[in-house]
């Protein structure tokens, strides 16, 4: 199937979700926290033109890899913050 280039450039709608999926180091912090994941995955199963399957896939697995660094870095921020309450009682 054919899609639009534009769904996946760097500053498109998708680009960082297969950013995750491809090069998962080269994603900056501020990338992570600002995709908005529910909003990247409406745009992977109602999309503006068709797409394949496979990069249907492979988008899915950026948002899993998304979400995934989202909530190890929320879950490393409450534990510092629960050792540092701790170390003040």
């Amino acid at each position: 199937m054919f899609y639009s280039q534009y769904i996946l450039a760097k500053r498109g709608p998708l680009g960082t979700i297969w950013i995750a999926a491809h090069l998962d180091r080269r994603l900056r912090k501020q990338q992570i926290t600002e995709t908005d994941i529910a909003e990247a995955v409406q745009s992977i199963i109602n999309p503006d033109a068709p797409l394949a399957l496979r990069l249907s896939g492979q988008l899915m697995l950026g948002v899993v890899r998304i979400y995934s660094r989202k909530v190890n870095g929320s879950e490393e921020h409450t534990s510092e913050l629960q050792s540092r309450i701790k170390s003040r009682m």
